[in-house]
């Protein structure tokens, strides 16, 4: 239901998902590659391997904190769990992410290999971290309905702050960026699940398992917690709805 009705509305449906991130990609590219004479060869690529997993992110982050007001009737009439009605935009927009991938890796005649399905994994860690982030958010959203046009700044400020525009060696590298800062930028898990895919597709670089793992357990962990935090608001929530 909610694949369908995200996109009903517009004239062109589905194809938004491909040409918001392919107008992102025209626009920075001519900032950093024409403008300020930066990025290298094939830097359109290198922006969209990075746009579509934070579009990802911040689709499924937005949609998801919202909605739990904007399907009330759902839940007062029929029951329907909050943690269902949280998880549906993320598995919705882990579709429009993974098909988005393959239409730019065919498009830009990208070499199949047995390899490409391990982006697969750094999706699904994406979608963790949305829901686990998502079932906090929610909650406030209903009490704070400000939460959302919070989260609006947070991501443009995140978007910024994730090696997205630039690669990662540019931050690390950097002897004017002083290690605390630098120690967060490590931090940040959408900088390391970008920069690997973004690798694993361009270069068949593969990505260490063990980070990999570390940072599964931290998404369960806050996945968890957000089952437990979401279930004791659970009344709360329909009595305010």
């Amino acid at each position: 239901m909610h694949l369908k009705t995200s996109v009903s509305q517009t004239a062109l449906g589905y194809l938004w998902w491909l040409l918001d991130p392919l107008f992102l990609m025209a626009v920075y590219y001519f900032l950093v590659r024409i403008i300020f004479k930066g990025g290298g060869e094939d830097y359109h690529l290198f922006l969209l391997y990075g746009v579509i997993p934070w579009l990802f992110f911040s689709r499924a982050l937005g949609q998801s904190t919202r909605a739990i007001s904007a399907n009330r009737a759902l839940i007062r009439q029929i029951g329907m769990p909050i943690q269902t009605i949280v998880a549906i935009p993320i598995v919705v927009q882990f579709v429009f992410a993974a098909i988005g991938l393959l239409i730019i890796m065919a498009w830009s005649q990208q070499a199949p290999g047995f390899h490409l399905l391990a982006t697969v994994p750094l999706l699904v860690l994406i979608g963790l971290y949305s829901y686990g982030l998502a079932l906090f958010l929610s909650v406030c959203e209903v009490h704070f309905k400000d939460t959302n046009e919070i989260m609006g700044y947070v991501l443009r400020a995140g978007f910024l702050l994730t090696p997205i525009l630039y690669p990662t060696s540019r931050v690390l590298e950097s002897d004017s960026i002083p290690d605390a800062a630098k120690f967060l930028f490590q931090a940040n898990p959408l900088a390391w699940i970008i920069s690997s895919l973004r690798d694993l597709i361009l270069t068949s670089s593969m990505y260490g398992w063990q980070r990999f793992a570390g940072l599964l357990a931290a998404a369960l962990l806050l996945v968890q917690l957000g089952l437990i935090w979401s279930r004791w608001q659970s009344r709360k929530i329909v009595k305010l709805l």
